[in-house]
Parts: C-alpha cells; sequence; structure tokens
C-alpha cells in the first residue's frame, strides 16, 4: 500500500480569502493593486484580539502569528483581516477531497486540515509515484491552496511526515518501503503525533523527544500514563497494526458553488475561478465512473443597474463524453472569450446536466483506431468551440448520381454512422462502400444509349494514365459553361475527350431534371477535367477538376 498525505496548513485563511488573489487579472482594475510595498493589499486571519494566520504577502511584511491587530496593521497597512468561518472551511475541504477523486476513490480525512489518499493501486495507471505526486499538486494549486504534500506506506506514516514538512522538521517527505519508514519515523520529534497537545508537558517531563524515545518506554507504563491510544497509533503509523478508514464518498448528483468575494467584470477572468469548478466536477466524474457531454454554468450577477438580470447561464455542450479536466477547460474558456457580461459577477455555480456512462479505455501494446477517432474527436470539438459548431462540416456521400447531390456537408456529429461517413468521403484511400455509392453515378444507366464522343481533331497529348476513379477530387460550385473552338470544348486551352460518354438521367422526383452526357477531356499540357454534355441543346460544361 501507498499513501500520500495532502495537508493544508492555510486552509482556515484559504476559506475565507477572496479566491482571485493568484490572478491579478481576476480583480477589477480599482482593486487590483500591486504586491511590494508596505501597502500591498495582503490578507491574515484573526479573532477579536490577535492574528491567527498571515498569508505569503503579510508574512513577508513581518505579520506573524499571535501578534496584536495593531501591530500588524502598523507593520502593513494595506492588510485585511478576516474572522474564521468554519463553515467555508468544511467546504472548501470537502471540494478538494472531491477534486483528489480523479486520482483514487479511497481519500479519507485526517486531523490537522489533512487528505489521506490511497494510491497503491492506480501508481501504474499515472506513470509511478513521481508522476502522480506531481499531478495531485498540481491539482490542489489549481483548487488554490497551499498544500505540503508527503508519501509513506500507511496512512499514519504519510500524514506525521507532512505535517515534519509543514513544520520543517525533517528533510524526508517520500518514502516508499516500510523498513524505511520506521527508522524515518524512529528520528522524528513525539510533539508531531496527533496526541500530542494532550500530552505534551507529560513527555517533556519524562524525557521523551522521539518516536524512538517513545517506542524505549515501558508498555505497561505508557498504557497507564497515556491510555491504549499512544500504542495503537504507533502501531499503525509503523505498519504493525491495522488501520481501517471510512473514506470520503462524492454525492449523488452534482452541483458546485463558489463565492466570489469581488466583483468580476470580464467573462475571461471567470475562468481562474472556474477551474476549482471544473477539477471537482472531473474528480465526481471519476468516483462515479460516468462522463459528461454538457455542463451549465450559472452566474449570479450584481445589481450594478435596474435592468441588468440577477442570474444567467452558459450551457457548454459536446458530441462525445468526455471527463478530462484539460478538454473541459479548454471548451470553457473558448466559450467564456466569446461571452459578455450583461452585470459584475459575484458568485458561480456549476452543474452536471447530462451525464452518461463511460468505460475508461484500455491501454494496448499497438494503438487501436478508437484512440485516434476519440482524439480527431476532441480536436473538432475544440475548432467547434473557437469558430462556431455551424461551422465545423462533415462530408457525407448521398444515394444519388447527379454530382452535386451525391455529396452534402453537414454539421459535425461523431456518433457512429457520421465515423463511417468520414471515412466514405475522405479524399485519397476510400472503402469499398463508398467506390460502390460513387459508382453508381460513374457506370452508364442505360448502355444502349451510350454515345460515343464526338469527332474530335487530332491534339498532340502527352501520355498520362487515366484516373483509376472517373470522379475529380474538386467539383466546382456551379458548373462553368464552356466556349466551343470548332468541334471543341475550351477551358482557356481546347480540350480532348478521353473516354467514352457516361449518362446520367435523374433528378425527374424533385423538379430538377439532367440529362447530361460525362466526358473525363484533358488539354496540350496534360491537365485533366470532367466535362459534360447536355443532351438537350449540346452545350458543354466544366464540373470538375483532376489534381
Amino acid at each position: 500500500m501507498l499513501w500520500i498525505a495532502v495537508t493544508l496548513p492555510l486552509l482556515p485563511l484559504e476559506a475565507v480569502r477572496p479566491p482571485c488573489l493568484s490572478d491579478r487579472a481576476f480583480l477589477p482594475p480599482s482593486e487590483a493593486q500591486p504586491q511590494d510595498g508596505p501597502h500591498a493589499r495582503c490578507y491574515a486571519l484573526a479573532d477579536h484580539a490577535r492574528v491567527l494566520i498571515p498569508d505569503l504577502d503579510a508574512f513577508h511584511l513581518g505579520v506573524r502569528t499571535d501578534g496584536t491587530r495593531a501591530h500588524a496593521l502598523a507593520l502593513a497597512p494595506g492588510l485585511v483581516l478576516l474572522e474564521p468561518d468554519p463553515v467555508r472551511e468544511t467546504r472548501a475541504f470537502e471540494a478538494l477531497a472531491l477534486a483528489l477523486l480523479a486520482y483514487t476513490p479511497k481519500v479519507s480525512f485526517a486531523p490537522s486540515h489533512t487528505l489521506l489518499l490511497e494510491v497503491g493501486s492506480g501508481l501504474r495507471l499515472f506513470g509511478g509515484v513521481r508522476a502522480l505526486l506531481a499531478k495531485v499538486a498540481a491539482t490542489v494549486a489549481g483548487c488554490g491552496h497551499a498544500a505540503r504534500i508527503a508519501c509513506a506506506p500507511t496512512a499514519w506514516g504519510a500524514w506525521t511526515l507532512a505535517q515534519a514538512r509543514a513544520t520543517k522538521t525533517s528533510r524526508r517527505w517520500h518514502v516508499l518501503k516500510e523498513a524505511t519508514l520506521a527508522r524515518v519515523l524512529d528520528a522524528l520529534p513525539v510533539t508531531l503525533a496527533p496526541f500530542a497537545a494532550q500530552h505534551e508537558h507529560a513527555l517533556t517531563q519524562i524525557g521523551c523527544a522521539t518516536f524512538a524515545d517513545l517506542r524505549r518506554l515501558p508498555r505497561d507504563g505508557v498504557v497507564r500514563r497515556f491510555g491504549d491510544g499512544v500504542l495503537t497509533w504507533l502501531a499503525q503509523a509503523r505498519s504493525e497494526a491495522p488501520d481501517p478508514r471510512v473514506a470520503f464518498s462524492a454525492p449523488p448528483t452534482f452541483r458546485a458553488a463558489l463565492e466570489l468575494q469581488a466583483r468580476v467584470e470580464s467573462a475571461e477572468a471567470l475562468l481562474f475561478a472556474a477551474r476549482r469548478l471544473v477539477m471537482q466536477l472531473a474528480g465526481w466524474l471519476a468516483a462515479q465512473h460516468v462522463a459528461l457531454t454538457a455542463f451549465e454554468l450559472r452566474l449570479d450577477h450584481e445589481l450594478a443597474s435596474r435592468h441588468a438580470p440577477r442570474t444567467s447561464s452558459l450551457t457548454l455542450a459536446w458530441a462525445a463524453p468526455s471527463r478530462d479536466a484539460g478538454h473541459l477547460l479548454w471548451l470553457l474558456r473558448e466559450k467564456l472569450n466569446q461571452t459578455e457580461l450583461a452585470a459584475p459577477v459575484i458568485d458561480l455555480a456549476l452543474v452536471a446536466t447530462e451525464v452518461s456512462e463511460y468505460a475508461a479505455p484500455n491501454d494496448t501494446l499497438f494503438p487501436m483506431p478508437e484512440a485516434s477517432e476519440a482524439s480527431l474527436t476532441q480536436l473538432f470539438e475544440r475548432i467547434g468551440a473557437r469558430v462556431g459548431e455551424q461551422n465545423v462540416l462533415q462530408l457525407f456521400v448521398e444515394d444519388d448520381h447527379r454530382p452535386e447531390h451525391a455529396m452534402a456537408a453537414r454539421p459535425y456529429r461523431p456518433s457512429r454512422a457520421s465515423r463511417a461517413g468520414t471515412r466514405r468521403s475522405a479524399g485519397g484511400k476510400s472503402d469499398d462502400k463508398a467506390d460502390g455509392k460513387a459508382g453508381k453515378a460513374a457506370r452508364p444507366r442505360n448502355p444502349a444509349q451510350d454515345a460515343g464522343p464526338s469527332p474530335q481533331s487530332l491534339l498532340d497529348l502527352p501520355e498520362v494514365p487515366l484516373p483509376s476513379q472517373p470522379r475529380p477530387a474538386w467539383l466546382l460550385e456551379k458548373p462553368l459553361k464552356l466556349a466551343m473552338r470548332g468541334d471543341h470544348p475550351v477551358y482557356r486551352r481546347p480540350l480532348k475527350t478521353l473516354t467514352r460518354a457516361e449518362r446520367i438521367e435523374a433528378g425527374w422526383w424533385d423538379g430538377d431534371t439532367v440529362e447530361r452526357d460525362y466526358y473525363v477531356a484533358a488539354d496540350d499540357q496534360g491537365r485533366m477535367f470532367w466535362l459534360y454534355r447536355e443532351r438537350m441543346g449540346g452545350q458543354w460544361y466544366l464540373q470538375g477538376l483532376f489534381g
């Protein structure tokens, strides 16, 4: 087993501090101040008399824990003193636990604002210990928290190493073997233990400074003086006793809210705050083993004017179910870049609206076609988010002999049928079904009515092979009427037909009747064209060009 401990030493302050401090663009221009000098805006958590927790900017200005409010304001005139809010603190703690469900279903709460993640079974999935630690750290930072992260083979061992890192009493934070963990724990001060605050005076009197000193004490005496819990905790930390834990469970439906505590006047600036909600959404999707095809971002506006709406919403929808946080953030960024807010925003809420079952792809030695199709689908979704879904078109082969109706362009939808249509309509290599449909227009309907090419004068033509499929890659949007020079149609140069006539008679059912004889023609420089001659009137037209 392997446990990762995530300790949040500043959580009480981060729960009540405006979430926009990591991005200066998030604040309105009137509130965005440079973060240098004694008058720079900074924050600290304080009670009625003393400072409890300063943030990093306030700490650099000399504000310290247990200092008086007056002294702190004298050191940092731009200091904003905030009051603790246990409700927001609990809400922020559970929100981070929800986001970390993306890496393991076993997330449990521990003292000192610590989350414990059992990740031993998922190391290969995330690329090893180092890669997983980096992903966890990135998620915690994206949720707006400063954390001290450690890992160990036991839950209490990882918790103790994280506390040691937070208090800077040890330089060893990553331990993978139980034997190594026992040696590292023996060297740590006993004041890191969760029971140290209750028995600190007694431990000091008997000269117990480290966990090694505690282990050397007589067991009976430790039990009489401190109770059974001390030895039980020590055994669990050293993997000498079982340590069952209750895992955090995700709610059955997802709705996450975030109070901005600052007016946001541009849609682009909302992305930093919405990132936290999207990370919670990704963790919830992983815990529920589902994916998403749409979600709704609800905005609460400040009533800056009488006609401003109180609430508004942005709905994002995409074709293929996804639970990739990076992909969802990219789509949200493009949507926000195209959105103009009706009024400043003060609250955000994210609601999962369309949820479907999701089976994670299996890793194989050789890539499967489905993997490339999934990446192609995400590419088209990103293009559609930027230029508009109505501008991302897909070609489909239609059951019609008329060339101008044999192909249709419709908005891209990555369904099974549309993927087959994409393969059929793609240029270059095509499958047999597509060739068969194209061949309907290529074969004469009535061979008895075929007419040979009209008498032509001899032209000096180079030796060029005929195309394997008598359909050009480029069809003109509208057929071009050709002039005649003698018996030859002319497109810049006189053209000579190279094939027998291919007669197409169709369209009587919709009023757009065509009666044409098609030819492959070429000029004296070897360029090849697709022409047709109307049976009624004999006029020549250019329909397409061969590459």
